[in-house]
This record gives C-alpha cells, sequence and structure tokens, in this order.
C-alpha cells in the first residue's frame, strides 16, 4: 500500500467516523441538557434530514468518480447538487406546512435540512478531490465539520437549551469550512465556480447525470423508509414517545457503521469476480458477508438481552427499565435490516434495480397502511414491531431474488 492510499483511508476513514458519530452524539446531548421531550423532537427532524439528504446526494459520488472520460464537467456536477438542495429545502418546507408542524418544529427541521444540503453540495467538491487523488483532504473536511460542529451545538444548547439555535451553528459551522477549505483546495485541481454563461449547459449536463443515476437513488431512498415510516407515525400519534423511539434507535445506526466496514473493502472484489463471470467466486464472498454480518448481529442481540437498557440508561439519564422488550426487537430489526443494505449493495454490483425497487416500494406501501392501524393502536411497541417485520419480508425477498438472478447468470455462463 503506498504512502498516499495509506493517507487517504486513514483521514477517510476517521472522517466518516466521525460525521457518522454526529446523530449519536448530538442525541445524547440534547436528551441530557433538555431531556427526553427535545431529544425527540431532535431525533425526528434529523432523521427526516437525513431522507431529505438522500434526495440531494442522488446516489452519492462515485457516478461523478468513475466518469474516467471526463464526459461531464466538474462544475455540472455541482449544479446537480445545487439544484436538488433547493429541491430538498422546499420539499421540508412543504412537509412542514402539509402536517401542520409548530413553528419551533418547522424551524428545526428546516435547519438540519439546511445542513444536510450543504454537506450535498460539498459531496460534489469532495468528487472532484477524489478524482485528483485527495481523498485525505475530504476525510479532514469530514473530520473538520464534525467536531466544530458538534462543539458549536453542544456550547449553544447548553447555554440558550435551545437546540434549533443549535441547529443553525452547525449549519454556520458546515458553511464555514465549505467556504474556507473545500473551495479552496478544490480549486487547486479544477475549476468550481458557476459562470451565468455557461449555467444552461451545465443545468442540461445536470439534468442528464440526474436521469442515468436515478435507479440508485430511488433505492436508497426508498431503503431508508423503513425506519421513517414508522418514526412518522409515532411522532403523529404518540409524540410523547418519539423520544424514546429515538433512543432506540440508535443501535441501527451502530449496526449500519459495522456493516459498512464489512461492505465497503469487498465492493471491487466482487464487481470484479462478477464482470469476469466467476459467479462461484462471487456467491463465495457474498456468502461469507452474509456470515459475518449474522454473527455480529448474533453478539449484539446477546449484549443487548443482558446490558442493552443499563448502557442506555448509563448513556442517555432515562430510565429504560421497562423497555428491554422492545429494545430487543429494534435491535433484531437493524440486524435484518443489515442484510437488507447488503443485499441491496449486492443488486447494485449485479446492476440489477427492478427487483429491489418493487421490493422496497411494495412493502413500504404495506408498512404505511399497517402503520395507520397498528402504531396508533400500540404506539411504541407497535411501531418497532412493524419495522422488524418489514426488514423481515424485505431481506427474505431480496435474498430470493439474489439467488434467482445468479442461478439465471450461471445457466446463461454455460
Amino acid at each position: 500500500m503506498t504512502q498516499n492510499i495509506k493517507k487517504d483511508y486513514f483521514w477517510n476513514t476517521l472522517g466518516v467516523l466521525a460525521q457518522n458519530a454526529i446523530s449519536p452524539l448530538l442525541l445524547i446531548a440534547v436528551t441530557r441538557v433538555n431531556g427526553v421531550g427535545d431529544s425527540g423532537l431532535f431525533s425526528f427532524a434529523f432523521s427526516l434530514a437525513i431522507i431529505f439528504w438522500a434526495l440531494g446526494i442522488w446516489g452519492g459520488r462515485t457516478y461523478q468518480v468513475s466518469d474516467a472520460k471526463r464526459e461531464f464537467t466538474p462544475r455540472s456536477y455541482v449544479v446537480l447538487r445545487v439544484v436538488l438542495s433547493v429541491v430538498m429545502i422546499i420539499g421540508s418546507i412543504a412537509f412542514c406546512l402539509i402536517n401542520g408542524y409548530e413553528p419551533v418544529k418547522t424551524a428545526t427541521i428546516l435547519a438540519l435540512v439546511i445542513f444536510k444540503a450543504i454537506e450535498s453540495i460539498a459531496d460534489a467538491i469532495y468528487g472532484i478531490l477524489q478524482v485528483h487523488g485527495r481523498l485525505f483532504i475530504t476525510g479532514k473536511s469530514l473530520l473538520l465539520k464534525a467536531v466544530l460542529g458538534s462543539i458549536v451545538f453542544i456550547v449553544v444548547d447548553v447555554y440558550t437549551k435551545d437546540i434549533f439555535l443549535g441547529s443553525l451553528g452547525i449549519v454556520g459551522a458546515n458553511l464555514l469550512v465549505m467556504l474556507a477549505y473545500d473551495l479552496p483546495n478544490a480549486r487547486k485541481f479544477d475549476k468550481v465556480s458557476i459562470p451565468l454563461s455557461h449555467l444552461t449547459t451545465l443545468f442540461k449536463e445536470a439534468l442528464v447525470i440526474m436521469k442515468r443515476t436515478w435507479p440508485i437513488a430511488v433505492v436508497i431512498l426508498l431503503s431508508m423508509f423503513s425506519l421513517l415510516i414508522p418514526r412518522y407515525f409515532v411522532d403523529s400519534y404518540h409524540e410523547e414517545q418519539i423520544g424514546y423511539f429515538g433512543i432506540l434507535a440508535m443501535p441501527i445506526t451502530a449496526l449500519g457503521l459495522i456493516i459498512t466496514f464489512i461492505m465497503q473493502p469487498n465492493i471491487v472484489r466482487l464487481s470484479q469476480q462478477f464482470s469476469r463471470k466467476y459467479y462461484e467466486k462471487f456467491h463465495g464472498i457474498v456468502t461469507s458477508l452474509l456470515i459475518w454480518a449474522g454473527v455480529v448481529g448474533v453478539f449484539i442481540l446477546i449484549a443487548t438481552y443482558f446490558i442493552g437498557t443499563q448502557v442506555l440508561e448509563l448513556v442517555f439519564g432515562v430510565d429504560f427499565s421497562g423497555y428491554q422488550l422492545v429494545l430487543i426487537i429494534m435491535v433484531l430489526g437493524a440486524v435484518l435490516n443489515a442484510y437488507v443494505t447488503i443485499y441491496i449493495n449486492i443488486l447494485t454490483i449485479m446492476r440489477h434495480f427492478k427487483g429491489q425497487f418493487y421490493t422496497l416500494l411494495v412493502s413500504n406501501i404495506c408498512l404505511v397502511v399497517v402503520s395507520v392501524v397498528l402504531v396508533k393502536a400500540y404506539g411504541l411497541v407497535g411501531a418497532v414491531t412493524l419495522y422488524t417485520l418489514t426488514n423481515l419480508v424485505q431481506a427474505i425477498i431480496l435474498s430470493g431474488v439474489y439467488k434467482t438472478l445468479l442461478r439465471r447468470m450461471v445457466r446463461q455462463r454455460v
């Protein structure tokens, strides 16, 4: 491994870890400083902002970085993110108005969506740096934003006990780093500014990029709804329980991060085996990934049974003595969601989007319909149970789609 690759890996890993730590860290701070009520508002607003962020990145920077022939200028990717950021903000305002949220809730959601919109634009700038072999700069940027944003939020919240003002602090910190660090570094390697004379051409190119990458974006969005839907109905019918839901959902974030580190190092190897039609070796790697996910999942479930609620009480300072069963169900759902995530990545490598799309779409529609009745009647228990059952159904169907597709490809090769 060369020195540059080591530097890229170290800083990017550190930056990604720091970014993933923002949500749980701030949730802990809000719970301890403001109480479980504001904790519920913050966790709901942050989760909603992440959904809009998934729209804003539109499938991530993979397509941008893999554009080796420079079919589109770097400016086109930046323009696309700016356009999508505007859509994010308008969409979040419309969502709040439709649901009739109070001003404080609307303002907090809007502030966190703007934070994620800035992050979306910055991701396109990171793509420019990555193309030029400067992934370590993006890692440093992510780390700087995470540390600075978290410090500003916590300081503001401690002094004001106002999560909206704290959220504005995160917006300011991220905007400052993007303008003072990300853009100057990117300009060393490529043109980033958007001249008005080229705006029409760049906008047309942005639409072409959006059209080509829509299957990935839609699948990513749908995969996130299985948690948002029950969270939304808990917030609508049992607002006093939404804080507990947000805290109980923390294991999902932790397990998702573990799966990312299991999955990411194998993506290139899986892509190579699949492109060469070495399907047996490809399936062998997939099987090992599923086994590792199962081992990690069983370990976390056992730990949850013995010390889960005690750890949450220690970290968040909230009584969870009556929530052990709910927590176990939620963690089981997180384990099943890890399998869903693996199958989505595998089917994406296999360039098969139809099975994913219909599986996630239909299951989420059913989840909405059932949630209207069961979450209203059973509250948190109903929401967590529906989340777990939805992931179970999705994992089983996606497993069947993968195996059917693999058998077909093996037969075609012969």
